[in-house]
């Protein structure tokens, strides 16, 4: 097998130097300089045929089929050729890149024999940078996109990348989200409390069937708060004072009005109170009733200031007829009143003793828009609603903030009295516990009723349905109920003058 050589003559004269050697090859045109390089004969035909084409060879072709003939080399183990080698020599004249190629033997043909090897030249200064650099001229003459070829490897080595990194996150978030929904379908065993108490009542504060103004007694205790630590503030109503009881004292501190029961319309008195509220300073919040005002107590002052009425019954928004209740939304800071003789609920912003209307407001009536003597009320932070003890229509309600008319949480919505487990009788008190329960003070019942949450049908946890007493079974016209932080349930149990605790057990 026939591989390419390459020589280097240099100053050849017009008359080929290697005439003694060829006798018969002669060239049309030398130039001074001329590289010969015998090529197989296959290359021959390529280049007859660019000839027949009439192509242009330049040094980029000569680079081309010279490199051609190097690796055809190196796959027959770089073995010489001579050219006695059944060769035949072409001279090929490379007079510019635009030149015209010419292929004279001296028979005349321009077609070698099979097998033959061609000796080519061309000009020394046309492939000097050709081969300065082989390679680099390689991959400029071969890959002239080569820059571009690099630009799609890179896209597709991102691409690849951005897909890898899609695939990883999809796989993380399909194990964490089996994480959650794994840990979601554990059960969780939440303490649900008990809700039995023990029907046998403590008597806490006053004289059982007693009534009086000394530091041990009561007359007529309606209203009642309690602070985490227990302590027990009363609203001595008929004494017109407000009673300290500290955890497991029966002697009481009097801290609002006169400590020996005379009522008053100044500032540090008060005139038959209702009901009260504390905030987590202390501090009170005083349904003052007979003297149409409600008022804001400081911890520790000696006198209130004024939150809303003028002290004169009236049914404008600074006025107030018998405010029966009070109720504060710490998170607003708006203290809620029940205006009873108004059939209404106003509310109160701080420093500002003109109200606004909150529920009711449409005269005294059975429709979904009206109360008829609301007694009592609760605030429910977790509804935004208030949750109202209609006296005169024997039911509890709900009214949502910010709407027109309320819908029944217990008793009959017709407004029907009644002894059942699903009826009321003039109910004067009510709360909630933190699942929402419901505790209503049924007075015309003698008993204390337990709803849960979403139910219309009671139970009895303390007192004996219609037969009012003085034992501790019993109660006798119970006003106001309040829980502490172990649902233990306290009642003011008014005719008889006292303050009874039943314990959840």
């Amino acid at each position: 097998m026939k591989t390419n050589s390459v020589s280097v003559l240099e100053n050849v004269p017009d008359q080929s130097q290697n005439a003694k050697n060829h006798q018969h090859l002669k060239t049309t045109r030398t130039p001074k300089t001329v590289i010969y390089t015998t090529i197989k004969s296959s290359r021959y035909k390529q280049f007859t045929s660019s000839q027949n084409n009439s192509r242009s060879l330049t040094a980029d072709d000569a680079h081309r089929y010279q490199k051609s003939s190097i690796d055809f080399r190196q796959k027959n183990n770089n073995s010489p050729v001579s050219s006695s080698q059944d060769s035949r020599d072409v001279v090929w004249n490379l007079q510019n890149k635009n030149s015209e190629t010419k292929f004279i033997r001296n028979d005349g043909s321009h077609t070698p024999s099979t097998e033959a090897m061609v000796t080519i030249s061309w000009k020394s200064s046309e492939i000097k940078n050709t081969w300065e650099n082989p390679v680099d001229y390689h991959c400029k003459r071969f890959h002239p996109n080569l820059n571009e070829r690099k630009k799609k490897k890179y896209r597709r080595l991102c691409v690849i990348s951005l897909i890898i990194f899609l695939l990883a996150l999809i796989v993380a978030t399909i194990i964490v989200l089996s994480v959650l929904l794994t840990k979601s379908k554990t059960k969780t065993n939440v303490a649900v409390p008990v809700l039995r108490w023990n029907t046998t009542g403590i008597t806490i504060a006053g004289i059982t069937g007693w009534s009086g103004i000394n530091e041990s007694q009561l007359n007529h205790p309606w209203g009642l708060a309690l602070t985490y630590d227990r302590t027990l503030y009363v609203a001595d109503r008929f004494n017109s004072r407000i009673q300290k009881f500290l955890s497991g004292s029966t002697k009481a501190t009097t801290v609002v009005g006169n400590p020996n029961g005379a009522p008053n319309t100044t500032l540090n008195s008060l005139y038959y109170p209702s009901k009260i509220a504390l905030d987590a300073n202390d501090n009170l919040y005083i349904a003052d009733g007979y003297n149409n005002r409600t008022l804001f107590w400081a911890k520790n002052s000696n006198s209130g200031v004024i939150i809303g009425g003028s002290g004169i019954a009236g049914n404008a928004l600074n006025e107030l007829t018998f405010p029966f209740d009070i109720a504060r939304d710490p998170n607003l800071d708006i203290t809620y009143v029940l205006d009873y003789g108004n059939n209404r609920i106003m509310g109160y912003k701080p420093g500002n003793s003109t109200g606004f209307i909150v529920a009711g407001g449409n005269g005294s009536g059975s429709a979904f828009t009206q109360l008829d003597h609301p007694m009592a009320m609760h605030f429910d932070s977790v509804t935004n609603s208030l949750i109202i003890a209609i006296f005169d229509r024997h039911n509890i309600v709900r009214w949502p903030l910010g709407a027109n008319n309320w819908t029944l949480v217990a008793g009959d919505i017709n407004g029907l009295s009644g002894s059942t487990s699903t009826s009321l009788q003039l109910p004067t008190g009510l709360t909630l516990d933190p699942m929402g329960n419901l505790y209503v003070a049924d007075l015309g019942n003698h008993r204390i009723q337990l709803f849960l949450n979403g139910e219309m049908n009671g139970t009895t946890i303390a007192g004996i349905t219609g037969q009012p007493g003085n034992d501790s079974l019993s109660l006798y016209y119970p006003y106001t109920i309040v829980l502490d932080n172990q649902l233990n349930l306290y009642v003011a149990d008014n005719e008889n003058h006292r303050i009874q605790k039943f314990l959840r057990y």
